[in-house]
């Protein structure tokens, strides 16, 4: 005999209890009416593959943990050799002699 629970108070059932001691035709009545309903086992979860899949993105998570690890240390050794370039053209313009050869104001003319 298939089991019922309550899905609303009913008498001295509360909902979720087992509904025990009725008669067919009190079953049939409250199940109709939406009272209770027919007691279902509880699913167990399928294996569908999702710890496999945890393990699979936790080693993906590594992986780029250690490939952000290492872009930014080779970020930081950039900017170091980027400091030093701009370091060593401040030195070699101030090395530059100041005066700049000047262009003549104005052309000779050579058919005068």
């Amino acid at each position: 005999m298939p089991k019922y629970t309550a899905k609303q108070s009913i008498g001295h059932f509360m909902p979720g209890d087992e509904i025990k001691g009725l008669e067919a035709k009190q079953l049939q009545a409250l199940l109709a009416s939406g009272a209770i309903e027919e007691y279902q086992e509880p699913e167990e979860p399928k294996a569908d593959g999702t710890a496999a899949r945890l393990a699979e993105l936790e080693k993906a998570n590594t992986e780029l943990t250690i490939t952000n690890k290492t872009l930014g240390d080779d970020k930081a050794k950039a900017d170091q050799e980027i400091a030093e370039l701009k370091a060593k053209v401040a030195e070699l313009e101030k090395a530059k002699p100041a005066t700049k050869p000047k262009a003549d104001p104005k052309p000779a003319d050579e058919n005068k």
